[in-house]
């Protein structure tokens, strides 16, 4: 195969092609129940609803062809200056189809005059943060917004200079004073604490170690309510049994789901 890569506007018979990868991403990578995912499926991406929407001129959805099968897409607003809802194939991640959605996505809106684009994503999407800061993109605010009848928050991100700090930055984000350096767990054993940041639906999770090297794992600390008790599963999901905190796994930042 040619691994040929190749962004195109949306056409009427993409329909059902762009909801199936909506349905897998949501699935895999969002800290959603079924019904919440159901929910966002059949108001965002109706395949009846689709049809149309690709046919508009106030929305443009980007789709990516690798060696001629649609394996992602995004939607932008030159309106809102927004790129919403970037989503890849879980079959056809890590070999650059977000990042080049992104980057046409980018291009087009700032071809229509939009000076400052931001993405717009759910807050459920724990991986997202990590792949706008690839591009130089930080959180600027956050709201909550109706899906449906599903009460949902959003983030928006935008280039770094753009970035708000202080108050208005996203309280989830946390710095190196933002924990200790050691923590005692409920049988009262000392943990030293790393630097690296996992961001969970709630607040970040680090790595708990039991020598001060940080050599010997532990398990993990949740910033959010300062337990050590996070569970992870076999998919290597996180979650925090004190707070529900999350974290689904990410293994490559260009598997994007915003």
């Amino acid at each position: 195969m040619s691994d040929t890569l190749s962004v195109r506007s949306a056409e009427s018979d993409d329909a059902e092609r762009v909801r199936e990868i909506a349905e897998s991403t949501f699935t895999q990578a969002y800290a959603l129940s079924p019904q919440d995912i159901e929910t966002i499926l059949s108001t965002k991406f109706d395949v009846e609803s689709l049809r149309t929407q690709f046919e508009e001129d106030d929305e443009s959805t980007l789709v990516a062809e690798r060696d001629g099968v649609l394996a992602g897409f995004a939607v932008t607003s030159a309106d809102e200056g927004t790129i919403r809802w970037l989503h890849v194939d879980p079959e056809r991640r890590g070999v650059g189809v977000g990042t080049t959605l992104f980057e046409q996505a980018v291009e087009e809106l700032e071809a229509e005059g939009v000076e400052d684009v931001r993405g717009i994503v759910l807050s459920s999407n724990t991986a997202a943060g990590a792949f706008f800061e690839r591009f130089g993109y930080g959180q600027t605010d956050e709201w909550q917004t109706d899906i449906g009848g599903l009460e949902v928050v959003e983030y928006a991100f935008a280039e770094s200079s753009d970035v708000e700090s202080g108050d208005d930055a996203r309280d989830t984000e946390h710095t190196d004073s933002d924990w200790p350096d050691t923590t005692t767990t409920d049988d009262g054993q000392t943990v030293h604490l790393d630097d690296d940041v996992l961001q969970g639906t709630e607040g970040a999770f680090v790595a708990a170690y039991t020598d001060e090297d940080r050599t010997e794992e532990y398990g993990y600390y949740c910033t959010n309510c300062e337990s050590t008790d996070v569970s992870m599963d076999s998919m290597e999901r996180l979650e925090c049994e004190n707070c529900g905190n999350v974290r689904r796994p990410d293994d490559d930042y260009d598997e994007s789901y915003l």
